[in-house]
This record gives structure tokens, C-alpha cells and sequence, in this order.
């Protein structure tokens, strides 16, 4: 009896390292499940912006940003159900705008990273091409 418990047991342990062998093996080569997203955004106006971003369940407080100025925040994307929403507020003289700047479903980026420029006419996301931003207009 104490024999068959302990194949259990080797058997268990073996399961184990090849499961959690075969994620690394994933992770290096696709980027895995707990892979954190990071979010860049730069200040491409002329005068100072507020920005504050945040999800249902986190905060990542105001910032103010100078012209050329960026911030970065990171954060676990749902790896199961896709849903993951990001939305921030961005703020200068006489403007105030809302935009969803990470959509799980919506929001392409490179290497688990995305890079946003914001403009008085709209966030613009750089996928290849710095010089050539993808602008949408504001929600």
C-alpha cells in the first residue's frame, strides 16, 4: 500500500515538472500567460497634460506630464477571458478627453508593449513605425 502511494506521489511530482517545464518553454517562446502589458504614453502637445489611468479594481493616480514627457504602467492582462480595460482621462488648458487606452480586445501591441502619443486631436498608438502613428479620434 505505502509502494502505490508513493508511485502516486512520483508520478504527481513528474506531472508537475514537465507542466510547469512546458510553460517556460511557452512563456520564452510566445510570451506566456502572466506576461505583463506595458502602457508608454507620451505628451506630444505644446503645454503641460494631466493624465489619469486606471481599470475596475486599480488606480494608477494623476500625473502631470510636460511636453515630450512620458509615463509607463504595467499591468497582468486576463489571459482567460479577454477582457481587460484600461481607460484614462487626459487633461490640459481648457480640454478634458477620455480614451480606452488598452482594450484586450481591441488594442494591438508590440512585444507585450504599447506606445501611445497624445495629440490635441487624438491619441495616436506607434505599432512599427514611430513616424507613423495610427491617431484615433477621442471616445
Amino acid at each position: 500500500m505505502a509502494a502505490l502511494q508513493e508511485n502516486r506521489s512520483v508520478s504527481l511530482l513528474i506531472s508537475l515538472t514537465i507542466f510547469v517545464t512546458l510553460q517556460m518553454m511557452v512563456g520564452v517562446v510566445y510570451g506566456g500567460i502572466f506576461t505583463q502589458t506595458k502602457i508608454t504614453i507620451t505628451n506630444k502637445l505644446s503645454e503641460a497634460l494631466t493624465i489619469h489611468c486606471r481599470n475596475k479594481i486599480s488606480d494608477d493616480g494623476y500625473h502631470l506630464l510636460q511636453p515630450t514627457a512620458a509615463h509607463r504602467f504595467q499591468f497582468y492582462p486576463n489571459p482567460f477571458a479577454k477582457r481587460s480595460l484600461w481607460y484614462c482621462t487626459f487633461e490640459w488648458t481648457g480640454q478634458s478627453h477620455r480614451f480606452d487606452i488598452y482594450n484586450q480586445k481591441r488594442t494591438k501591441c508590440e512585444d507585450y508593449s504599447c506606445y501611445w502619443l497624445i495629440t490635441e486631436h487624438g491619441p495616436c498608438q506607434v505599432i512599427h513605425d514611430y513616424d507613423n502613428p495610427e491617431c484615433v479620434p477621442w471616445n
